[in-house]
């Protein structure tokens, strides 16, 4: 795929470009691990990465991704609140879960909608899920933080999900937030990329 429309490198992009060494990073969709692993090169070894997924064959896959690229993991609970320490933390859990877990501010939060790459189809992230977890993250950002979400509109369910999440992001004030929305215009049913980032500098 030709880099210009390649909508996950945009992602990962404008993700890291907020980011430096020490932040909390945040992968609400882990998958395969390679959103994860862009977020955990990003912040460094004195960074923070937590990822969830809800699959346990995607926290396999992640695990072994990142470890294949020596890349130490860590489990984490689901009722325990995760402290600001280094490394890499690996939640099973839906991602609507982010606010039982986290309570610091994230420099990056990151999800990549739909199915796993490779695995069942049936099994997909859901508008009402999404958008609890969108609406926590948004609350989790730090100043000059970015919300960064890839949206696949071709798949049953998809442009729905993907509407959900525009709508949430359209209401976000202007003083407060700036927000885009990255398209690929001469195909509707492309992924499409949309971005919250929280102003640096408030009124």
């Amino acid at each position: 795929m030709s880099s210009l429309v390649n909508i996950v490198s945009w992602s990962q992009q404008l993700a890291c470009e907020v980011l430096s060494p020490g932040d909390l990073a945040v992968d609400l969709t882990a998958g395969k691990g390679r959103d994860t692993y862009t977020l955990a090169k990003a912040v460094g070894l004195e960074g923070q990465v937590v990822a969830f997924d809800v699959q346990a064959t995607a926290i396999e896959q992640t695990t072994e991704f990142l470890q294949t690229n020596d890349l130490a993991v860590n489990s984490w609970p689901t009722d325990q609140t995760l402290p600001e320490q280094s490394g890499i933390f690996l939640i099973k859990a839906c991602h609507s879960t982010i606010d039982k877990v986290l309570h610091h501010p994230a420099k990056a939060i990151m999800a990549n909608l739909g199915y796993l790459p490779g695995g069942d189809q049936a099994l997909v992230t859901r508008p009402d899920s999404t958008l609890a977890a969108l609406e926590q993250s948004l609350g989790l950002l730090a100043p000059g933080g970015r919300l960064v979400v890839t949206v696949y509109p071709a798949h049953p369910g998809g442009g729905e999900e993907g509407d959900v999440v525009a709508s949430l992001l359209a209401l976000l004030p202007c003083d407060a937030w700036q927000v885009l929305r990255l398209t690929v215009v001469n195909s509707p049913e492309a992924p499409y990329l949309l971005v919250a980032e929280l102003r640096q500098f408030l009124s």
